[in-house]
């Protein structure tokens, strides 16, 4: 098994593994036009020339990237895919300078094992100001959000922008 950068021919096979998620409420669905426009931070696992998984990194700003989309075919889960997948994306990011990963997800816990933390969703405002205010789910959804801090300088960012709110709402 290999990861690599995903390709237009790969497309409809990323889009058959989002969907078997999608169709299970674990994951959004997402259509090919919005695969092929966010094709640059899509990575896939390769196995004997078969897609069997892929994840995407979603870029936001120089600093702020999402994981989406991380799906593995369900007939090999449990192998290790997911987390190499998971892998590829943040070396993905750390290579392109973004300093902040969030993901909201229904496996928290498999997050956390790869190091992001828990965080408050209605502190990913990025991600409710793209996604969420047009999201059919957004009054009843159940997802955890996490984050983590590739860097100790975004770390640092992040204390600055929480103390700077609170003193201007006092």
């Amino acid at each position: 098994m290999r990861t690599r950068m995903a390709r237009s021919a790969d497309i409809p096979a990323i889009q058959k593994l989002i969907e078997h998620y999608a169709s299970q409420g674990t994951l959004l669905p997402r259509s090919e036009e919005d695969i092929r426009k966010h094709l640059n931070g899509f990575l896939v696992a390769v196995e004997d020339e078969a897609i069997i998984g892929c994840v995407s990194l979603e870029w936001y700003s120089s600093i702020l990237a999402e994981i989406r989309s991380l799906a593995v075919s369900p007939m090999i889960r449990g192998r290790g895919i997911g987390t190499r997948l998971m892998k590829a994306a943040l070396d993905l990011a750390e290579k392109r300078k973004i300093g902040r990963i969030i993901a909201l997800t229904s496996s928290p816990e498999f997050f956390i094992r790869q190091g992001f933390a828990l965080s408050n969703r209605f502190a990913l405002h990025e991600k409710i100001d793209r996604d969420c205010v047009h999201c059919w789910k957004s009054q009843t959804c159940r997802l955890s959000a996490v984050v983590m801090n590739m860097s100790e300088a975004q770390a640092a960012l992040d204390i600055l922008s929480v103390t700077s709110e609170s003193v201007q709402t006092e």
